[in-house]
């Protein structure tokens, strides 16, 4: 059997932050065979969206 684990998200400590990426989820290959994996991030944007997406390049007008 899996070992299921929760996933605890608290809201930001900074009430400036307008938009966070909690986790990402990626595939890895493990053994030969694909999985899934999920990287706990918890970076927090205060600009909001905007900012958010012009850290992962994409250009906002």
């Amino acid at each position: 059997m899996r070992d299921r684990r929760g996933l605890d998200v608290q809201p930001p400590a900074d009430p400036h932050i307008r938009a966070m990426a909690i986790a990402t989820i990626y595939r890895h290959t493990a053994g030969g065979r694909p999985v899934w994996k999920l990287r706990a991030i918890g970076q927090g944007w205060a600009d909001g969206l905007d900012a958010l997406a012009r850290a992962h390049g994409v250009t906002i007008e």
